[in-house]
């Protein structure tokens, strides 16, 4: 540390806070030492954002043909799950109540649920006839 900050450090104080100035260096020069690095976060690539309409909900991931449920013969209990953020309430009943679908895009066409919803919950859903 310059002598010249202690010096004039020093002049300033009184004396007994005079006696105590080297230890209180000491100690903020401890504390600085000891601290932790500061963590840095591993950024990702930023990507554009889609043209979608909602752009602030995560889109679900891609599921199996096994996993979809099927929106024709799926109960009330399985068509639960599909109560996403961003979806409106009731979803599953909406869904039963204008079955049967030929497939998925019936979902909008017969108004059971909007084409937003629709984008959300395509990945999870399935059409058997």
């Amino acid at each position: 540390m310059s002598t010249s900050l202690f010096t004039s450090l020093s002049k300033s104080c009184s004396s007994s806070f005079k006696k105590n100035i080297p230890l209180v260096l000491a100690g903020l020069l401890l504390t600085t030492a000891c601290a932790e690095p500061p963590k840095t976060e591993t950024t990702q690539p930023a990507t554009t954002p889609s043209t979608s309409v909602s752009t602030a909900t995560p889109k679900p991931e891609t599921t199996s043909n096994k996993s979809q449920i099927n929106v024709n013969t799926a109960p009330i209990a399985e068509l639960d799950k599909l109560e996403l953020p961003g979806t409106k309430p009731s979803l599953s009943e909406r869904i039963q109540g204008a079955r049967p679908y030929k497939s998925i895009d019936d979902l909008v066409t017969k108004k059971a649920i909007s084409a937003e919803e629709l984008a959300l919950i395509k990945n999870l859903v399935k059409v058997d006839k």
